[in-house]
């Protein structure tokens, strides 16, 4: 399978200016002060507001009792499974001192098979 790999070539785009001043009028910030010092006096009355609004930042009032919920339950699974290793690791400390032979590699020997022998089960 042969790719034909042609370059690619850019080409001057002079843009499209009949959609450019459209959008700048679309976008354009209002021409009167009245807009301006009404945005201010909104911004000034939220503000002044304080905590009465909640901030997007905070968590809501009816997710409280659920998280609440889910790190109580979180934690004790947590602290469950601490407590088992911590159980395990004493265990095996205990068997390590009682029968420090027992928990050594173990070597299995046998003799050696030919491939035959393997084969056949023998």
């Amino acid at each position: 399978m042969t790719t034909n790999h042609t370059p690619r070539h850019l080409r001057a785009d002079d843009g499209d200016d009949e959609l450019t001043s459209a959008l700048r009028e679309l976008y354009a910030a209002p021409d009167g002060d009245g807009y301006w010092s009404a945005l201010e006096r909104r911004v000034m009355d939220r503000i002044a507001g304080g905590d009465s609004l909640d901030a997007w930042w905070a968590v809501p009032t009816q997710w409280v009792r659920l998280g609440l919920i889910a790190a109580g339950f979180a934690l004790i699974v947590a602290g469950s499974l601490f407590l088992r290793s911590s159980a395990e690791q004493r265990q095996m400390a205990v068997d390590s001192v009682l029968d420090p032979g027992a928990g050594g590699p173990t070597i299995a020997i046998r003799e050696p098979v030919s491939t035959i022998n393997y084969i056949n089960g023998r």
